[in-house]
């Protein structure tokens, strides 16, 4: 356990990271990103020792008695690691299949930035809508959205914006409070975030359910993207070759940054391997990696892998279920 638990777990975590930005960098190139998970990792050990122990006598004779010892000891380590594809329900349920409020927003409780998590995790929050980074002019989002997402930043930093997670028998709901404050200039900002939610003004909970309208009373209406969506929006920022544009191999990256917004990830490519990186990956003879000096970019990108981790291991049938108004 002393040897082995640790080492194994870093180099577990370091090819899930390699896999995700390797997927990130196929889908920008036009290829099929390919999900492979690690089911089992077993280490077997063999110990072997030998040893002999000899005495020659000559009696009488001219040669010196003798004594004669051999040891000998062979040690080997055969890890076996069990990987299996991810394919059919597996894949549709961790790729296509779009997370749910109540997988996203725990994510939010435990400290991670909910702007950057919703940049990454959220198409709309009822009319609303984030950026679609290959719809062009269109696909620019609205402002309000990003308005939105920065006073949800600036209230969970002040402890005002929390998440409460309900187990009930017709499954999990998630809840968005949003309290008061003494705080004049706080409190402009819980009075315009309520409004830009769709909270009654005073309201101080909302129950955050999928879809692009509220159901009912009291809720909060949320589209959600699927990973592959997610992956989608960061490889349209990559800095790819200029020799591949040129080629036709991919497309330029994405330059439209509306209502002053950067990649949420920047990717860098070269000729070369990086001398220090967060994570790197080689496809069609270039390097793709994320700088491990780019603080905001780990942190992303680490919001990304949990949310893999959170797909993987949600159980299966457990998807959103979309709310169509009728009449």
């Amino acid at each position: 356990m002393q040897s082995d638990l640790i080492p194994y777990a870093e180099a577990i975590s370091d090819a899930q990271k390699r896999q995700i930005l390797l997927n990130i960098v196929r889908l920008r190139y036009g290829d099929t990103p390919t999900f492979l998970s690690v089911n089992q990792v077993l280490s077997s050990y063999t110990l072997e020792q030998h040893g002999e122990l000899g005495l020659n006598l000559f009696p009488g004779a001219e040669e010196a008695n003798t004594v004669t010892g051999l040891g000998s000891a062979t040690f080997s380590d055969r890890p076996t690691v069990t990987f299996a594809p991810l394919s059919g329900e597996r894949l549709a349920r961790s790729a296509i299949q779009p997370l749910s409020p109540a997988e996203l927003l725990p994510l939010a409780q435990v400290g991670l930035p909910i702007d950057v998590l919703f940049r990454l995790g959220v198409q709309s929050i009822g009319p609303l809508r984030n950026r679609v980074v290959l719809g062009g002019q269109e696909g620019a989002g609205d402002p309000q959205f990003f308005e939105l997402l920065a006073g949800m930043r600036r209230l969970q930093v002040a402890g005002i914006l929390t998440v409460r997670f309900v187990r009930r028998k017709d499954g999990n709901h998630v809840f968005l409070g949003i309290t008061n404050t003494n705080d004049r200039e706080l409190q402009a900002v819980v009075v315009r975030v309520r409004r830009l939610l769709g909270m009654a003004p005073g309201q101080t909970e909302a129950e955050v359910v999928y879809g692009s309208v509220r159901s009912g009373p009291h809720q909060i209406a949320m589209l959600t993207r699927p990973l592959i969506a997610a992956f989608s929006q960061v490889s349209a920022e990559i800095e790819v070759p200029p020799t591949d544009v040129a080629a036709g191999g991919t497309i330029p990256s994405s330059r439209l940054y509306p209502f002053g917004l950067k990649p949420i990830i920047t990717v860098h490519s070269g000729s070369a391997a990086p001398s220090d990186a967060e994570t790197a990956v080689t496809y069609g003879g270039s390097w793709f990696w994320i700088d491990e000096n780019d603080f905001n970019s780990k942190v992303a990108y680490n919001i990304l892998v949990l949310m893999v981790a959170v797909v993987n291991a949600a159980p299966a049938g457990q998807g959103p279920v979309l709310a169509v108004p009728a009449g």
